[in-house]
């Protein structure tokens, strides 16, 4: 059975396993500030029990809700379980007056903007040099209506 949830924090080692499986560049301290923040937008995917992905996103502002990352274990991706939980994160936006989403993506990632360009994100800029490694990052932005 796969259940959309709210992170508790029996969930962070699963988490911090698939992040590292996904991304691997993220301080694992940062999941646990945002659960301490900012837990109404940190979201997991459940499968039989499992906690299989994960959705991280906060206010950047009082309009602007970011995504600060999205991840499904390699198992179990194509099972719409990132829809899922983009959605999710969406409404908890929506909730709160939230106008647009934004989020950015690795230009390499070609995967993950095609899938946020199904949801309706759209390619807004590219920040040169964005991450550690050096590679640049696609702005995306999402226009969603009030609740």
């Amino acid at each position: 059975m796969n259940l959309i949830r709210k992170f508790e924090p029996a969930d962070f080692p699963r988490v911090i396993e698939i992040e590292k499986q996904v991304f691997n560049e993220h301080d694992p301290f940062f999941y646990m500030q945002f659960y301490e923040t900012c837990s109404d937008g940190f979201i997991v995917a459940e499968v039989n029990g499992i906690i299989v992905g994960f959705v991280v996103g906060f206010l950047a502002s009082q309009m602007t809700g970011r995504i600060f990352s999205l991840a499904v274990h390699p198992a179990y991706q194509n099972r719409r379980l990132g829809s899922a939980l983009l959605n999710a994160v969406i409404e908890v936006f929506r909730g709160v007056g939230v106008s647009e989403v934004i989020l950015e993506a690795r230009l390499s990632n070609v995967k993950a903007m095609k899938f946020y360009e199904r949801h309706g994100f759209k390619k807004t800029g590219v920040v040169a040099k964005y991450y550690n490694d050096g590679e640049s990052a696609c702005m995306m932005r999402l226009e969603i209506q009030a609740g």
